[in-house]
């Protein structure tokens, strides 16, 4: 289903004050999990999206991974999900707590997780969003119902992915001067894609040529060719980077600071 199917059931359940322990939403996880949170959260507290723009509104708990790891340690889980999901609501409605990339929980944080999903308080409702649902512990999967959004499938094609395969492809050594000379190769394949576009496909074009180089880097993450807080740091920096270029910083030093994060495998 799309995105605003899903929210419309979700919606319904919530009005109807249905709402299973939990909801696995399967996407794109800076797209569409993102969008159907933001619908919801503006749903349930129209009055309070300044505070939920800066993370502080009371009756939302976010819990994103983090650290070199990009994990989510049992710390983390009991500070920003367990502990503040377990109060009363401030505002006497319900309470949300939301997991982005919910597939990086440690084995402790699962743990921890999964008994305040099998004995949530009433009005609670949590948002589990990942890409790899096979990833996360198999009694939370069969707790929550499960929603498969359209994933994405936007990639280079041709000449713009042939040359993307010569910098990720093979393997480039991880010396700085070297990685500095395939930002700025990356940043004339990005200048070059996006001039051969029509002006108003540009920022589909962006997404298209990081979306590719992503691709690579949940490649190595899934073939075990990098150790795992190596891999999750490759996708940490990718997707920053994306952020960066959105925000329409020069795509050169968008690139170069994202191969100076990023270890490549090696050939």
């Amino acid at each position: 289903m799309d995105a605003s199917q899903a929210y419309s059931l979700i919606e319904h359940a919530i009005d109807e004050e249905r709402v299973p322990g939990g909801y696995l939403i399967v996407g794109d996880l800076n797209g569409n999990c993102r969008e159907i949170v933001d619908k919801i959260l503006l749903k349930l507290y129209p009055d309070g999206q300044e505070q939920i723009k800066e993370s502080l509104h009371p009756d939302v708990a976010i819990l994103e991974p983090e650290g070199k790891s990009r994990t989510i340690q049992i710390k983390s889980m009991r500070e920003r999900i367990v502990v503040p999901m377990s109060a009363a609501a401030y505002s006497g409605g319900w309470k949300v707590g939301v997991i982005y990339g919910a597939d990086r929980m440690q084995p402790a944080a699962a743990n921890a997780f999964l008994k305040s999903l099998e004995e949530p308080t009433p009005k609670t409702l949590y948002l589990l969003l990942t890409d790899k649902p096979d990833a996360l512990l198999a009694t939370i999967v069969s707790r929550c119902q499960r929603i498969d959004l359209p994933m994405p499938k936007g990639i280079l094609e041709g000449e713009y992915a042939d040359r993307i395969a010569e910098v990720f492809g093979g393997g480039v050594p991880n010396e700085v001067y070297e990685k500095m000379q395939a930002a700025k190769y990356l940043a004339a394949i990005l200048d070059d894609a996006i001039d051969a576009a029509p002006k108003e496909e540009a920022p589909v074009v962006r997404k298209a040529f990081f979306s590719t180089i992503m691709a690579y880097a949940r490649k190595w993450m899934e073939e075990g060719r990098l150790p795992l807080h190596q891999a999750f740091r490759n996708v940490e920096a990718v997707e920053e980077a994306f952020a960066r270029v959105e925000r329409y910083l020069g795509a050169e030093s968008v690139l170069s600071f994202m191969m100076d994060k990023i270890t490549l495998p090696a050939k």
